[in-house]
Order: structure tokens, then C-alpha cells, then sequence
């Protein structure tokens, strides 16, 4: 389980996060929605170990992870423009992770050809992931994310890149994907109907504060 409590950030001399605090069970997606600018995207950071609360705390599993570096946290971070390595095949950028944990590189890049055959790439371990859709991109950052068997995915307005009939596959896919994995997941988005495609719950954060939206 994923906990923040009481979580406090200022920007330009205002409170961006006043004393949020959220929890998400294992195997839960929540959504948290909101303008531009409200905090979301920060809030996620916190909780990946990118930026630190001002005052507050990041708990998982009973255990405070504040102060833990993000590589130390286990988390899988996913941002809008997927950001995978544009000098490496596909098969080597879902095996990155694996090698950073010492996995030995032949195994990393076998589960790699394994994890893309799930997502519909087998054959494909070879390719430049520059010559790929957008659609594809984001599968393999999928299959990047949970190769590594991450205690939570953190995902940060993941489809917004993409066209309309595109982002309703993927949405399908991911929720399936997460369930499968049984994953606590964080879901940011502006897109209501991206939240309930895809989360159990839902918070908008208005003012600093989160307000239950479902």
C-alpha cells in the first residue's frame, strides 16, 4: 500500500500541495485529475523520489520512504513522451532496467523478447525504437516499466501524445496490463474519461487539496 500523508509545496511563494494526502492499495489505480499547473505532476514526483515535500511523508507498506533516493523505491515512473533510449533496439530498452538491478545482459535481453512477445512485438526485439508508431513506443515503455516487477507504476498523462481511437486501445491494454501485475498504480491526467477507463478511484486536486471525485 502507497500513502502520502499530509503532504505540503509551495511554487512562486503559493501552496501548490496543502496537505495532501491520498492512499492506494495494492492492485488499485487511482486517478488524480486537475488544470494545468495544480500540482499533479509535482505530487507524482514526490511519491517517485524526484522531489521532496516541503513537509509530509511517502510511506509504502508500512515503511516512511521519504528520504529514499528513487532509485532505492521500486517504483516505475512513465511520462507523456515515454522517454526510452533512441540509441538502443527495442529489446535492449526494455532490458535496461534489468541490467541496472545486475541482471547478466544475455538473461535481461531473453525476459526482454519475452516481455515484448506479450505486447505484441515479438520479431521485433531488433528494431530502433525511433521507427516505431507512437503506439508501439508506448508499449514497449510499458513493457519496460514491468519488467522490472515494480512496487508501483506512476503514470504521468501516459496517452496524451497520442490520437483519440489509439489512447482507448492503450487505456484497455494498460488497465489489463496493471491488473495482470497487481500493481499499485497512480494514474495523472486531465482526461476524465482516461480516469474512469482506466481507475478505481478518482481525487481532483483544486487548491492544493484533493477532493474525491469518485
Amino acid at each position: 500500500m502507497l500513502e502520502l500523508r499530509d503532504i505540503h509545496k509551495q511554487w512562486d511563494h503559493r501552496p501548490l500541495l496543502d496537505g495532501v494526502s491520498l492512499r492506494v492499495e495494492a492492485g488499485e489505480t487511482v486517478a488524480l485529475l486537475g488544470a494545468s499547473g495544480s500540482g499533479k505532476s509535482t505530487l507524482l514526483k514526490i511519491v517517485a523520489g524526484l522531489d521532496a515535500p516541503e513537509a509530509g511523508s511517502v510511506w509504502f507498506d508500512g515503511v516512511d520512504i521519504t528520504a529514499l533516493p528513487p532509485e532505492q523505491r521500486g517504483f516505475a515512473l512513465m511520462f507523456q513522451d515515454f522517454a526510452l533510449f533512441p540509441h538502443l533496439n527495442l529489446q535492449d530498452n526494455v532490458a535496461f532496467g534489468l541490467v541496472e538491478q545486475g541482471v547478466r545482459r544475455s538473461e535481461a535481453r531473453n525476459q526482454a523478447r519475452i516481455m515484448l512477445a506479450r505486447f505484441g512485438l515479438a520479431g521485433q526485439a531488433l528494431r530502433k525504437v525511433w521507427t516505431l508508431s507512437g503506439g508501439e513506443q508506448q508499449r514497449v515503455a510499458l513493457a519496460r516499466a514491468l519488467i522490472t516487477q515494480p512496487r508501483a507504476l506512476l503514470l504521468d498523462e501516459p496517452f496524451s501524445a497520442l490520437d483519440a481511437s489509439l489512447r482507448e486501445q492503450l487505456r484497455t491494454e494498460f488497465r489489463e496490463r496493471i491488473t495482470e501485475a497487481g500493481m499499485t498504480a497512480i494514474l495523472v491526467t486531465h482526461d476524465e474519461q482516461e480516469a474512469r477507463a482506466m481507475a478505481q478511484h478518482a481525487w481532483g486536486l483544486q487548491g492544493g487539496k484533493l477532493v474525491s471525485l469518485w
